[in-house]
């Protein structure tokens, strides 16, 4: 494994990687929290493109990463640079209407652009000081300053040959890493409660926010036997450790091989991991780890059973069984798996001739989010006496019961039915039975998601109809609304223009420069950070306490605090608590009726005799009346910790913290 940070690829001594100097040089920086990410995400892009990546694949890589100062505008300006573009259109001689009026490339409309020579002065120096970026890939660039090479994978990793690890943690923990899939059955068949993991994107979840214990776990990234991914006569043979990154890579090169009507499920499949998490969770998420999870809003879980799929699993004896995907979940988070066994692949089958599947997806935002509702849905459709006829049917449903929940009954229907727009009413009818939704049904939000799966099977029903037509096995067509209906949603790359009027008052207000902390936000993890710093660095005492100074500011030997908090969590699981419940008090009109105060709190701060003044009728005015506020939910984005710089060569410290205590930290800084 080879890891690398932001402070590889470039900093103030050695100077910036163009793609940091150019998210600073472009404002696309401004409290720094999350500009290392961004960073990283677009040295990773070019580093894994042969070539300039689109701006739609800059846009897509930058989909996991989260900023909540910027507005995202500046950082995308910053990164376009990078992509590749028809500059021809710009370049080349303006093309020109009958009116002799030049056409701008942009908008396609007659513009006066191209004719106007004269610009402001101001207008022009400001320009003139906007360093010009051309477009390019990693293996073109030279930074003004960057003189580094292009990092590698140092030879000496590559010629290291791989062994199976075992490493043991705190608290008994035990972590092993096989290489042949006979030494990941032996480990299973030792430990049959072990947890295998390989990207640990749901493990990291459940271990960090759902207080989950794995005492054995076993890493499955290194076993080839779950890497396999084949094209067979019958259908595709998906390894259950195949990224989910490297499935999509394969379904558009098996997707361009195939002829259309074998692919169909490909399609399907690839068009939902579009909007499948981010490109740095598919990068290290597995197909098995998403079905074996068994989420009840799994994107995929629903489309394996509506195209088919059967799940291979092998057991510690090496014997081989298959299920198919529509029988795998049993319950809520629980599947077909026993202990002594693990999922070894998916068999995806071709799609026949007439034969169509659609995903449908509905999140409250399209990008990195989980689903409200989705969808996997197949339909066959065969000729009999001059009608089509549905010949088979699959719809199924995820995020709407514990398991992906199969519509039984209206597929029943519908197979033997002539395809046409009688079979509506009474197919929704039917739905409604099938997919019943308690008005306490977790998630909330009953009517809308009750209507969202009458509506995913009226779109399929479009699509198929769309499909028969454009092969003209149907003379019926839509509309312009029913059209819009089947469309996929695709989002035109982001535009954003920023205006300002520049004025010089002899400083950097009202000055589009740079600010001073962002070549420290594009080049250090933390902003500041200068090394480690250990207690054998602390060249005073590295004890602290309120009154007692028997606390250590950095561990020397037994790092205590860690390890108990650890014994904690563990013991807090361990206990249970029966609670009474009390009637809520959430106004201070309800705690006044209810007599319910804060103990010690009674204090009265007089001046005069108020009373007295109101009755006197002295009073100029006298103003009455309520004001309510109510409370604020707030989303902590960075946490709270110190934050600590040297000036003056050293010789002063400044420190910013979001300590209550701050004499203790004062000390610790003196």
């Amino acid at each position: 494994m080879h890891i690398i940070t932001v402070e590889g690829i470039g900093d103030r001594q050695r100077g910036l990687h163009p793609v940091q100097e150019r998210l600073a040089e472009a404002h696309g920086s401004q409290c720094g929290f999350c500009t290392p990410g961004f960073v990283m995400s677009m040295y990773a892009l070019l580093r894994s493109s042969k070539h300039p990546p689109t701006e739609e694949q800059i846009e897509d890589s930058l989909a996991g990463n989260l900023c909540r100062c910027t507005g995202y505008r500046p950082i995308i300006d910053a990164f376009r640079v990078f992509a590749k573009t028809d500059d021809s259109l710009y370049t080349a001689s303006p093309s020109e209407n009958a009116n002799g009026q030049a056409i701008c490339p942009s908008t396609g409309k007659p513009c006066s652009c191209r004719n106007e020579t004269d610009v402001n002065a101001n207008e022009s120096s400001t320009l003139s000081s906007v360093k010009v970026y051309l477009p390019c890939s990693y293996n073109e660039i030279d930074g003004n300053s960057y003189s580094e090479k292009e990092l590698i994978f140092p030879p000496e990793l590559q010629l290291r040959k791989f062994m199976p690890l075992k490493l043991n943690g705190f608290n008994g923990i035990r972590w092993y890493r096989p290489l042949k899939l006979e030494q990941l059955l032996y480990l299973r068949s030792c430990y049959p409660d072990a947890k295998l993991i390989i990207g640990n994107s749901e493990v990291g979840v459940e271990t960090k926010f759902k207080n989950a214990q794995y005492k054995v776990m076993i890493s499955v990234t290194h076993v080839p036997e779950l890497h396999t991914l084949k094209v067979e006569e019958h259908g595709l043979h998906i390894g259950s450790a195949v990224r989910l990154a490297q499935l999509q890579k394969f379904l558009k090169n098996v997707i361009a091989e195939r002829g259309s009507h074998e692919t169909s499920s490909c399609h399907a499949i690839l068009r939902q991991l579009k909007w499948f998490a981010g490109t740095q969770i598919r990068n290290v998420a597995s197909v098995g780890g998403n079905i074996c999870t068994a989420s009840p809003i799994s994107d995929l879980n629903p489309l394996w059973m509506a195209t088919g799929a059967n799940f291979q699993i092998i057991d510690v004896n090496n014997n081989v069984r298959t299920t198919a995907a529509k029988d795998f979940f049993l319950g809520y988070r629980k599947v077909d798996l026993k202990a002594d066994e693990v999922l070894l692949s998916v068999i995806l089958p071709w799609t026949r001739p007439y034969e169509y599947v659609k995903e449908f997806k509905q999140a409250h935002r399209r990008e990195d989010d989980i689903a409200l509702v989705n969808a996997g849905m197949r339909m066959h459709i065969t000729e009999a006496e001059g009608n089509w006829i549905v010949s088979d049917v699959s719809i199924v449903y995820g995020g709407v019961a514990a398991v992906p929940l199969t519509a039984a009954k209206t597929e029943k229907f519908l197979v033997g039915k002539k395809l046409d727009d009688g079979l509506l009413d009474e197919t929704f009818n039917l739905l409604k039975e099938d997919i019943p939704l308690a008005e306490n049904a977790p998630g909330g939000m009953v009517e809308f998601r009750s209507s969202l799966t009458l509506s995913f099977f009226f779109k399929f029903f479009l699509y198929v109809t769309h499909e028969m037509n454009i092969k003209g096995l149907s003379k019926v067509g839509l509309d312009a609304a029913n059209m819009s209906a089947i469309q996929s949603y695709t989002r035109p790359v982001s535009i954003g223009a920023q205006g300002y009027e520049s004025v010089g008052q002899g400083t950097a207000v009202g000055q589009p420069m740079v600010h001073m902390s962002a070549i420290l936000q594009v080049a250090k993890c933390s902003p500041g950070f200068a090394g480690l710093f250990l207690s054998k660095d602390v060249p005073g005492s590295n004890h602290i306490g309120p009154i007692i100074h028997d606390e250590e500011v950095f561990a020397s030997d037994i790092v205590t605090c860690v390890g108990h908090h650890d014994n904690a969590k563990v013991a807090a699981n361990k206990v249970n608590i029966e609670y009474s419940e009390l009637p809520a008090i959430l106004s201070i009109s309800e705690a006044v009726k209810a007599g319910s105060f804060h103990p010690n709190t009674t204090r009265c701060l007089s001046n005069g005799d108020v009373d007295q003044c109101f009755a006197s009728n002295t009073c100029d005015k006298i103003i009455e009346g309520e004001i309510r506020v109510g409370g604020q939910e707030h989303f902590y984005m960075e946490p709270q910790c110190t934050f600590v710089w040297p000036v003056d060569s050293g010789n002063e410290i400044h420190m910013i913290s979001s300590t209550q205590g701050s004499p203790e930290a004062s000390e610790v800084c003196r």
